[in-house]
């Protein structure tokens, strides 16, 4: 049985198959990796994981050092900053 302790999150990977504009979209940032979607959906991505290794670099931390929980508990934390 895998020990729940020692996952960790090193990067993000999104994809989004609505493209009907027949434009094949990737972009590759500080650990995180996008491809395809929509104009709007890959550039919100895109947005959503800029926010969140900048945020970890606010807070002096590192992606690989998030369990699973605290990875949920930061994209929790900056939706609701979004929310209004």
């Amino acid at each position: 049985m895998k020990d729940k302790s020692t996952d960790r999150i090193t990067r993000i990977v999104g994809l989004a198959p609505e493209a009907d504009d027949g434009h094949v979209r990737m972009t590759e940032g500080e650990r995180f990796r996008i491809w395809m979607g929509s104009e709007t959906t890959h550039a919100a991505l895109s947005d959503w994981c800029e926010r969140i290794v900048a945020t970890l670099k606010r807070e002096g931390r590192g992606m690989e050092e998030l369990t699973e929980a605290e990875f949920v508990e930061l994209v929790t934390r900056l939706n609701d900053a979004e929310s209004p």
